[in-house]
């Protein structure tokens, strides 16, 4: 999965280190990121030495990130110049495609904390403008001490299984941009247990029930500011599946054999699939012989 990013090692302490030439940064605008060109198909984040002309000014306004392998990361929010024969903005899409592994998740982690940021500039309470918390990774009201923390919500995705069959499903082309067979999946409302997130998505979406819930990993996808949590569960009655139109596209139940083997393993709900149709990962290494890009 994209956090899984050994041998290399995140560090998320929270602190204020003064920029360094040789620091990663990223200039984040709206929903796209400032990269540097590698080839057609891949990109890499530029550090501050990058920017000649402009270092010494951008290191003055950066944010701290996090570090990985004791390499700092920062954001920045203005970026004066740059030759866009050699840089590019990229969404976030860019992210689910680049390797090695660890820089997209740098990347993606970047941009859910900017997000974050930019949009809670002022306080919901008293209207105030936010500062940055000096001990926290938080944002702090200096009228009336109201602090928020990043935004991180919760969703369920969960395997379903009859015997030998998966369920997967398509999403509606405006609901969501992946394009692939997706597991069921949903926000956790307000009063709900995990279990009882999975009960009501999977009648919601597909109008079946289950049984055998059973837990699998957890995942920080920072694309939708979400913690997925993720299940095994096994068909309880009718396979006849009623489709949420409004939400997903197709629906059906695929045999092992059917399931197209995936060729990015970022997501936990591929590893969901590819667990279900070889039994483990070590076995889908084994037969199709996939690397993760680290």
């Amino acid at each position: 999965m994209i956090q899984d990013i050994n041998p290399h090692k995140f560090d998320l302490t929270y602190g204020q280190p003064k920029a360094q030439d040789e620091d990663f940064v990223l200039y984040i605008k709206k929903s796209k990121t400032l990269l540097r060109k590698v080839d057609e198909e891949n990109h890499k984040i530029p550090k501050f030495s990058d920017f000649p002309e402009d270092r010494e000014l951008l290191k003055e306004s950066a944010y701290y990130l996090f570090a990985i392998d004791g390499n700092h990361y920062y954001y920045v929010t203005e970026m004066p110049r740059y030759d866009s024969d050699v840089y590019e903005l990229c969404p976030t899409a860019a992210y689910r495609k680049m390797h090695p592994m660890y820089q997209a998740f740098a990347g993606i982690t970047a941009t859910q904390i900017h997000r974050f940021k930019e949009s809670r500039k002022y306080c919901g309470c008293c209207g105030h403008l936010m500062e940055n918390s000096k001990t926290e990774r938080a944002l702090v009201c200096p009228e009336c001490g109201q602090t928020e923390y990043p935004k991180i919500s919760p969703a369920v995705i969960v395997a379903i299984s009859d015997g030998d069959r998966l369920l997967m499903s398509r999403y509606r082309v405006n609901n969501n941009p992946y394009r692939g067979y997706a597991l069921i999946a949903g926000f956790v409302e307000i009063g709900e247990s995990f279990e009882e997130t999975i009960h009501r998505e999977v009648m919601e979406e597909v109008g079946l029930r289950v049984k055998n819930i059973r837990y699998y990993k957890s995942q920080p996808w920072a694309f939708s500011d979400t913690e997925m949590i993720g299940f095994f569960a096994e068909l309880d009655g009718p396979d006849k599946i009623k489709l949420q139109e409004d939400e997903l596209s197709e629906a059906g139940w695929y045999h092992r054999d059917e399931i197209p083997d995936e060729t990015m393993m970022n997501s936990i709900g591929s590893e969901l699939k590819m667990v279900f149709k070889y039994g483990s990962l070590e076995k889908f290494y084994e037969v199709t012989g996939y690397k993760d890009q680290n």
